[in-house]
């Protein structure tokens, strides 16, 4: 089975912002910290990419935002963003926990 994640790519002026996530985590609500968050199709997109695809995108993006365990294991596969910059959400099944990054690259 191949892994897919949800993809926007929002694109104004030089810009390029790429948001992402794991397909089994759309629609989602998460907490952390007392924050709620749900994870939609209005902002996460409703495109479903391959790993490779979801790659490619990034490189090219000025501006990424990922959510779920297995985006933000890629990013630090790809030495995208540091361990240290991952928010950890509460799953709900209060036994694991979700990732959220977000990067801002310099071009």
């Amino acid at each position: 089975m191949t892994s897919s994640f949800f993809i926007k790519i929002i694109e104004q002026s030089s810009q390029r912002l790429v948001a992402a996530c794991d397909e089994e985590i759309m629609e989602m609500e998460l907490l952390s910290h007392g924050v709620k968050i749900r994870i939609s199709k209005s902002f996460y997109g409703k495109e479903l990419v391959t790993e490779k695809e979801l790659i490619n995108e990034i490189k090219r993006s000025t501006s990424v935002n990922v959510i779920g365990s297995r985006v933000v294991d890629l990013l630090l596969k790809y030495r995208f963003i540091h361990e240290d910059a991952i928010l950890w959400f509460n799953h709900p099944d209060k036994k694991t926990k979700i990732g959220h990054a977000m990067l801002i690259k310099d071009r």
